[in-house]
């Protein structure tokens, strides 16, 4: 009986030990056709390469500029100075910025459309700032048509001709009140001369953050005149010399240009300035962009009218 009792411990103890051993196929438990899911290895980060960026030679045909991508901030993260203005995503090629024109910011003793008076000139400006517009210079808008930029959500490029006092003393503090900066196209033989400002006050307005480009050498009809090298190219070598800035752009007197004067252009200046209606700047355009001119008597409806946005931002 107590043999009878051992065997019967065996093959029990036996039966266990061949229960707890798993089956092929299945799972740690035994149970049939549930394979063991296998743990996922680990993918190592490659970090993505930055695209080199080239100009383009192709502009965009169609005149409706692609919705622009917003650069946003995480919410959870406070701001630990004065935020800067949303940034949206411009060009390459077509960009939307208008490129307002100025000559005299005085109270004109004639009806000559190039002046503006201070009151007026300030009110532009007011409207400028409450529709949300934040100054750019030519050289950054140049930037975004050839490669593409973040830009601010509404930019706009401020330009005054000739070099006139009044920008310094009139324009230049009114500006400043609403944190806005210009962009001076300066005849070189008009500086310091009575009625037109000096090194001194250009080099204090280039300190400011204003951009300095050439308007010539002697604000002649470059379309009638035999001395065109002399005019844009001279005209860039002597700003450099007396302001110690880059002079990226180039305005043409009057507005008027001709084909043989972009071959010069091309290989002295980035961007030439004409005149125009249209606040789309392309790169089918860049040596002649569109500058519309603000002159005497305009309403601020009318001002409105020559901006893509006139409503305060959402």
């Amino acid at each position: 009986m107590k043999f009878q009792t051992y065997i019967l411990v065996f093959l029990i103890f036996l039966f266990s030990a061949c229960s707890a051993a798993p089956i092929p196929g299945t799972d740690s438990g035994g149970m049939p056709g549930i394979p063991t899911p296998s743990r996922p290895q680990p993918t190592a980060s490659v970090p993505v390469p930055t695209p080199t960026l080239t100009p383009t030679s192709q502009p965009s045909l169609t005149d409706t500029a692609v919705s622009p991508t917003a650069t946003s901030t995480p919410l959870h993260v406070k701001p630990t100075h004065t935020p800067v203005p949303l940034l949206i995503g411009q060009g390459p090629s077509l960009v939307v910025c208008p490129i307002l024109l100025y000559h005299h910011v005085e109270i004109p003793q004639t009806s000559d459309p190039y002046f503006i008076a201070p009151d007026d000139f300030r009110a532009q400006m007011q409207a400028l700032k409450d529709w949300g517009y934040t100054t750019i210079s030519a050289t950054q808008l140049v930037q975004a048509i050839n490669y593409g930029a973040d830009l601010p959500a509404r930019p706009i490029v401020i330009s005054f001709d000739d070099g006139d006092e009044s920008v310094y003393t009139t324009a230049f503090p009114i500006m400043r009140e609403f944190g806005f900066s210009g962009v001076n196209y300066i005849v070189v033989n008009f500086i310091g001369t009575q009625g037109y400002m000096s090194v001194d006050q250009l080099l204090e307005l280039a300190s400011a953050g204003w951009e300095t480009g050439s308007h010539s050498m002697s604000h002649t009809d470059l379309t009638k005149s035999d001395n065109i090298e002399w005019e844009m190219v001279e005209s860039r070598y002597q700003l450099g010399r007396l302001l110690h800035v880059p002079i990226n752009t180039f305005a043409y007197p009057y507005g008027r240009a001709r084909l043989d004067m972009y071959d010069v252009l091309m290989k002295n200046y980035q961007a030439g300035m004409g005149l125009g209606i249209s606040n789309n700047q392309r790169g089918r355009d860049l040596w002649y962009l569109w500058r519309r001119p603000v002159e005497l008597g305009v309403t601020l409806q009318t001002f409105a009218s020559y901006l893509p946005w006139n409503t305060p931002l959402p």
